[in-house]
């Protein structure tokens, strides 16, 4: 055994030559063999986790493009479809107005509402007309509904309209069945009242108060209201009365100034 031993100990160089030239020629021979197998290795152990992943990074970056294609699509339709539906209720709105008569003697003037001020209620509203136009001060202000109120300052270009809703504005007004009078104004305790009125005068919920003409700044037969209530409080001269305005206040798009005509 120790001479086996010491042979392979004294020829140990060219033994381990041996050995390397012979699994060199095997794998020369082997070769078609040996490739494929080492190319599945290779392809499955290195090459295939990096080539899913970059698959699944391709399929997320065009699923985000079509996301944000279609987050894109779906605000051009939102908005397309708010504009369609502004310009149907501007139609109704225009629609309204069409057979809509002015007061006799006067003829109307439209107007685009520029802003509206106020709180806790609006109280007045810049037009886009004014000295250019021929507007003036206390040129009374209506749309198809009623009374609004009247222009109180007049620049080059814009006025500004006081509204009913201002507690300083005030309106002489009649009863339209009873024809008695009194003063519209607006309160903010109690919204807009008809004040003064007597309290032997014929008056119920639901009757139409006109404006009256008296005071030379609104023309008669204006809608301003309708009564909402009546109290006869006793050893007082005149009635409590609370009327609904005509107008809403709070969405005026289109009015119309009055202009009288001059013969």
């Amino acid at each position: 055994m120790s001479r086996i031993t010491n042979l392979f100990a004294r020829n140990w160089r060219n033994i381990h030559f041996i050995i390397i030239a012979a699994l060199s020629v095997i794998l020369m021979v082997a070769s078609s063999v040996v490739n494929p197998v080492a190319d599945q290795v290779v392809f499955a152990v290195f090459y295939s986790p990096f080539a899913e992943i970059k698959n699944h990074i391709t399929q997320l970056s065009s699923v985000a493009e079509k996301n944000r294609e279609l987050r894109e699509a779906l605000t051009q339709a939102s908005v397309t479809i708010a504009m369609y539906e502004e310009a149907n209720r501007e139609n109704e709105r225009l629609r309204s107005v069409l057979g809509f008569e002015p007061p006799p003697g006067y003829r109307l003037l439209p107007a685009e509402v520029l802003s509206i001020t106020g709180a806790p209620l609006p109280m007045s509203a810049v037009i886009n007309l004014g000295e250019h136009d021929s507007i003036y001060v206390d040129q009374p202000v209506i749309n198809q509904q009623g009374l609004i109120g009247r222009v109180s300052s007049v620049a080059p270009d814009y006025a500004t309209v006081q509204l009913l809703t201002d507690p300083s504005n005030r309106v002489a007004a009649r009863m339209a069945s009873s024809r008695e009078m009194g003063i519209i104004k607006y309160t903010l305790s109690e919204g807009m009242i008809l004040d003064n009125f007597p309290i032997q005068g014929t008056i119920a919920e639901g009757d139409t108060v006109l404006s009256s003409g008296l005071g030379g700044v609104y023309p008669p037969g204006l809608v301003v209201g309708t009564i909402a209530q009546v109290l006869r409080p006793d050893q007082e001269p005149f009635c409590e009365v609370k009327v609904y305005p005509a107008v809403n206040f709070y969405s005026i798009d289109e009015l119309f100034l009055l202009r009288e005509i001059v013969p």
